[in-house]
């Protein structure tokens, strides 16, 4: 759904940027002006289940019950995010940033033209 977001929008929005699934895709482009990522991705903690304490997402995956998530205590964190330069409402340039809670230096990806 978000790739017909980006067909129906493109050259008429500054940006597409979707997230659901936790785990950022790589598919950042520029088309016709507008920014497209299907998942910008996770922030939050990595370490586990989706940002959540693993105990109740294993307990629903094996016994097919229910369960309430539960936030860690603590964690190993990363921060996902888009920063972009803008030009009369048109994306010029884009970059998707991956930073980890333990690391020294962030993962950077630049979008290309498409």
């Amino acid at each position: 759904e978000k790739r017909v977001m980006m067909m129906m929008f493109k050259n008429k929005v500054s940006a597409i940027c979707g997230t659901h699934t936790h785990v950022g895709t790589d598919d950042l482009q520029i088309v016709d002006g507008t920014l497209y990522v299907s998942d910008v991705g996770l922030t939050g903690c990595r370490d586990n289940v989706i940002g959540m304490d693993e105990a109740i997402p294993i307990y629903r995956a094996t016994t097919g019950l229910g369960g309430h998530f539960k936030v860690p205590n603590a964690c190993k964190s990363i921060f996902q995010f888009v920063v972009m330069e803008l030009k009369q409402g048109k994306t010029t340039e884009a970059f998707k940033v991956k930073a980890y809670c333990n690391k020294q230096e962030p993962i950077i990806t630049k979008a290309f033209f498409d």
